[in-house]
């Protein structure tokens, strides 16, 4: 009935915690993003219903999960993250959920962890469907953090844009959705928690901060551009850019250099996705 798909970088503990939430009795699927063979072969021995996979190179986070999309048997796909808690219940109440209600693209759970965001938003006006399922879905236009995806919507090379290494993934994937007329849903009773900025080791946390200052730019200008037009994409880049020049000089002349540097890569991703670069950065590609 479903699979759960868990990109992973160097989160070995998280992915664990995860697996424990999850009955044995459904499939899981890991990208392990950092090559980590003992990982694979100490997952594979203790858990019989879990399935690592190691890519050749680190996929990032949408072309991992696509990955784990075209590898799984079942019709429904439900992709989550490390720092993402599945709590009371989540996947056993999802697997009744889509018993019940067949017509959705994605349904996403309702993260309890308020303070750091929403993890769905809506822009348009819908019918009230939350009488119609004990799991009070409500129909959004944008959700984050988790996704349940029904194979029945999507082609095979329909689902992550693969030009996105990081960022803006989520919001890309659910204008499309939108834009083709299916339906996203938020459900009320679900729930998970996300930890939040828990992905990873904390060694790595300088590297970490590297990359994202870089892809957060490329990503935000490609999407940009992608869905609003060439016009509005560098109008906005412009700015960005603007401010971050003016960010670097203040950083620099009260001697704060470590955050110069983020600044620089910053200015970097944005440069390089205006000039129709791929996100090729990599700040952690040596590590083993």
């Amino acid at each position: 009935m479903l699979t759960v798909v868990i990109p992973s970088f160097y989160s070995s503990k998280l992915v664990e915690e995860r697996i424990h939430e999850i009955n044995n009795n459904v499939p899981i699927i890991i990208i392990e993003n950092s090559r980590d063979q003992d990982f694979k072969k100490k997952i594979e021995k203790t858990f019989d219903n879990v399935r690592v996979i190691i890519p050749d190179k680190n996929l990032g986070f949408g072309k991992a999960l696509n990955l784990g999309y075209k590898e799984a048997k079942t019709k429904m796909v439900f992709f989550t993250q490390p720092d993402v808690k599945l709590i009371e219940n989540c996947i056993d109440k999802l697997i009744e959920c889509v018993k019940e209600f067949k017509d959705f693209a994605i349904i996403t759970p309702n993260d309890t962890n308020n303070e750091i965001f929403t993890n769905y938003e809506v822009y348009n006006k819908y019918e009230d469907t939350k009488n119609q399922n004990q799991f009070l879905l409500k129909e959004v236009d944008y959700v984050d953090i988790t996704w349940l995806v029904n194979k029945d919507n999507f082609d095979a090379d329909d689902i992550w844009d693969e030009k996105i290494f990081l960022y803006f993934e989520a919001k890309d994937f659910s204008k499309r959705v939108k834009d083709s007329y299916k339906k996203i849903f938020i459900a009320e009773k679900i729930n998970t928690y996300h930890i939040g900025s828990a992905s990873h080791d904390p060694k790595f946390e300088y590297f970490n901060k590297l990359n994202r200052s870089w892809h957060y730019n490329w990503s935000k200008h490609y999407f940009n551009k992608k869905h609003h037009g060439i016009i509005f994409a560098y109008k906005k880049s412009f700015g960005q850019l603007s401010r971050l020049i003016f960010k670097f000089f203040s950083a620099f002349l009260f001697l704060k250099f470590l955050k110069s540097k983020y600044v620089i890569v910053e200015m970097y991703g944005l440069l390089s996705s205006m000039l129709c670069l791929s996100s090729f950065y990599r700040p952690y590609k040596n590590i083993k």
